[in-house]
């Protein structure tokens, strides 16, 4: 019996090893892969030099838990559009907040939900613009963000804008909402949440524009390259779901510095 025991004890100490070790290799993978994002706040942006944002801190959290040694100053602030051509293209690279959707499903691999998030047509309400059906969209101009979520669901409309102005570099969204003040176009399709917070940021007057339209309800997750190992997923995907079980997720949204 004791030996029985003993020999027990010996297969559980090689199981704790072989995972731990395993759990080390992930972590390691963890860290050759570049995280890149853009300003997109309140997920994520700079701010006085440094990396900040919901999905930010999410992601700082996971890779605490995951003992990976990537650290804030390794996230990479990037033009969208480009973020989203590397990690289409090459491996361990990661994008985020990226909206996943049926069209998107196949091309990365994903770990989320960050948040919930809505995209919509956002109008100056003196122009008393009202769409009912997305097909009256045709009488009117949109600005759109290259390689965007907005982008991508106005282009697969059946019924196209009279014009359609997509914006690239950094900044897209405040590009957006001066352009939008200036009447460049008469809509811009963006992400409601990063719209308001970019319009209070720079003083604009909330009540002067509206949601018209809602182009799409989703979430927002962290994409990775399509051959980004499945055990890499699970393991920060696993880091996540603990991080919300334990509480820590909700005294993330609700700081003060990402309710504005």
């Amino acid at each position: 019996m004791k030996k029985e025991i003993m020999i027990l004890k010996k297969y559980i100490k090689l199981a704790i090893f072989i995972l731990l070790t395993s759990n080390i290799l992930y972590a390691q993978q963890i860290d050759k892969i570049l995280f890149m994002t853009e300003n997109y706040p309140p997920y994520n942006f700079k701010n006085n030099n440094k990396m900040e944002g919901i999905a930010v801190e999410l992601l700082l959290e996971m890779l605490k838990k995951v003992n990976a040694k990537q650290t804030r100053k390794d996230i990479l602030l990037i033009p969208w559009q480009r973020g989203y051509h590397y990690t289409l293209t090459k491996n361990n690279h990661a994008l985020f907040s990226t909206t996943r959707t049926k069209e998107r499903e196949k091309l990365f691999k994903w770990v989320g939900p960050i948040s919930k998030t809505s995209v919509g047509l956002i109008a100056k309400k003196s122009k008393k613009i009202k769409i009912k059906n997305i097909s009256q969209i045709s009488k009117y101009s949109v600005g759109v963000v290259r390689e965007d979520i907005g982008e991508q669901l106005i282009l697969k409309l059946d019924i196209q804008p009279k014009y359609v102005r997509s914006i690239g570099g950094s900044d897209a969204s405040n590009k957006l909402i001066l352009m939008l003040q200036r009447n460049r176009f008469d809509l811009l399709a963006y992400e409601i949440n990063v719209i308001k917070w970019a319009m209070k940021k720079n003083n604009f007057i909330l009540s002067n524009y509206e949601n018209i339209y809602t182009l799409k309800d989703a979430e927002l997750y962290y994409a990775f390259h399509k051959d980004t190992p499945d055990e890499t997923i699970k393991l920060l995907q696993s880091a996540l779901d603990s991080i919300k079980k334990e509480g820590l997720f909700k005294k993330i949204l609700n700081q003060d510095k990402f309710t504005r």
